[in-house]
């Protein structure tokens, strides 16, 4: 009978690990320009349309890192245990 599981639990379970930490790659650079855009010395309206154009980015990103990073990565951590599962019964 041949394998129908191609896959190593532990690099499913890498890939996952590695989205975690795009997340947080992602948010400390968010933070860091939040803190940049605070402390420039920039007062004009053209600032005030950066800034809100910059929150509704931010939102943006926020809202897809929350949403389908999470969802990505809890799925690849669920696939991951599954196949050592399957892989502990073939043994």
């Amino acid at each position: 009978m041949a394998d129908i599981v191609n896959a190593s639990p532990a690099d499913v379970k890498k890939l996952a690990d590695a989205l975690h930490a795009y997340k947080k790659e992602v948010e400390a650079a968010s933070k860091r320009v939040q803190g940049a855009l605070n402390s420039a010395n920039w007062h004009d309206p053209q600032k005030q349309r950066f800034e809100a154009r910059y929150r509704d980015f931010q939102r943006g990103i926020n809202s897809f890192m929350d949403g389908e990073v999470n969802a990505m990565a809890k799925a690849l951590h669920d696939l991951a245990a599954k196949l050592a599962e399957i892989k502990s019964v073939r043994l």
